[in-house]
């Protein structure tokens, strides 16, 4: 008997543990570069809000292109869930530090939910083109 070491046997849990930590981590540190930039070069507050969305959006993208990439089928399911649970998690979080909802709420919704569809996508696609030089 030889062991299937296909991407079916992959455990899902650990998959999406994997791709939310990354994602984390990645967020975290577009977060640091952005607030790197808006202190050297003197650019004003109001620029942070934008800035922290499009590191959730990265986050979100990582998070779902190393799950998918793991997981290996179904990327755009994996890329709903990951964006999902972002939002979900964001959403609370605003919530609880007195922030309610706002129009902003479904422009970082649209935001998540693409990056993490894109990421998903893109995961579960870039074993399949392999290239030749």
């Amino acid at each position: 008997m030889s062991a299937d070491f296909s991407k079916k046997n992959v455990n899902k849990k650990s998959a999406y543990l994997l791709g939310g930590i990354i994602g984390l981590i990645i967020s975290l540190l577009s977060m640091l570069a952005f607030a790197a930039i808006l202190l050297i070069f003197n650019i004003d507050r109001s620029y942070a809000a934008p800035f922290a969305t499009i590191s959730v959006g990265l986050g979100s993208f990582f998070a779902s292109k190393v799950t998918a990439k793991k997981i290996g089928d179904k990327g755009y399911v994996i890329g709903l869930i990951i964006g999902v649970i972002v939002f979900v998690l964001i959403t609370v979080f605003s919530l609880l530090f007195g922030n309610g909802l706002t129009l902003n709420t479904l422009f970082h919704f649209i935001i998540i939910m693409l990056s993490s569809l894109a990421g998903g996508i893109l995961g579960v696609n870039s074993d399949k083109q392999k290239k030749y030089i």
